[in-house]
């Protein structure tokens, strides 16, 4: 509360003023303040090998704390991630753009008067991510195969136009390309050695170029069935002139198949 007297140059002091009244101390404090520019809004597009930068006016009372995230996560300032911050702005630069760039970056202010936080999503143009894995087997023939994969998770920000696939035996270095311009995520492969051992890869191509390749695990080029193994326990019971019966077990293994029958022969003594 405060209130006023008067002094003159002879020393004499007049009466008081009427006082203020009762008030109370407080901070001045503003809320934070993001101004961006409104190309901001739009999602910003960016070529593989270029550079993304975010820049923004910040203001509040006091000073706001800055902070940026990348699809919820805390960015860290690496070799190509530079976070630049004063009083009065903040710069996020990504230097030398990759695929997984791509996302959305928040923008977070932080002071006693409250939070602001601003979104930017962020598209880059590259050559596509890994096919969505596992490659699927099936149809395993000595000679042939059928390879099934889903389209990449990460397609680079264009359309997958087709696949490539290519073999390898696993004593070779040398890859051989089976399909080159496949329009599906299945295919069929044929020509293979019989015994030998291979591996698969599937690469999506978009207008950027090839993508990272998809590998399946090692498997050999042989027929998934194989002969039963020999019935056990023959018996002969309830011999007549005329007829006798006869019991078996099942074999031991089928050969990879359920057991359709059984062959029955006889042949005289001598």
């Amino acid at each position: 509360e405060f209130r006023v007297i008067a002094k003159n140059s002879a020393g004499l002091f007049s009466e008081p003023s009427e006082t203020t009244g009762p008030i109370t101390v407080k901070d001045d404090v503003d809320a934070p303040r993001i101004m961006m520019d409104v190309k901001f809004r739009d999602v910003i597009v960016v070529k593989a090998g270029e550079i993304l930068k975010i820049n923004a006016d910040i203001a509040g009372r006091p000073h706001p704390v800055v902070s940026w995230t990348k699809d919820g996560k805390d960015i860290e300032e690496k070799a190509r991630v530079e976070i630049t911050s004063t009083d009065n702005s903040t710069v996020l630069v990504v230097k030398d753009c990759i695929r997984r760039d791509s996302g959305q970056y928040v923008l977070t202010l932080q002071n006693v008067a409250g939070t602001r936080s601003l979104a930017v999503n962020c598209k880059v143009l590259d050559r596509p991510g890994p096919p969505a894995g596992p490659i699927e087997i099936a149809g395993v023939t000595s000679e042939k195969r059928s390879l099934s994969w889903g389209p990449p998770q990460e397609n680079g920000g264009a359309e997958i136009d087709y696949y490539i696939v290519e073999k390898r035996e696993t004593s070779r270095i040398a890859w051989t390309v089976c399909e080159s311009e496949l329009r599906t995520t299945s295919c069929k492969v044929t020509k293979l050695l019989k015994g030998n051992e291979y591996v698969f890869r599937v690469m999506g191509v978009n207008k950027y170029g090839v993508g990272e390749p998809l590998e399946s695990e090692a498997i050999k080029a042989l027929n998934p069935y194989t002969v039963p193994s020999a019935p056990k326990s023959l018996e002969i019971s309830s011999v007549t002139k005329e007829a006798m019966t006869l019991c078996w077990a099942r074999p031991d293994s089928d050969g990879g198949a359920e057991i359709s029958g059984y062959v029955i022969e006889r042949r005289e003594k001598n």
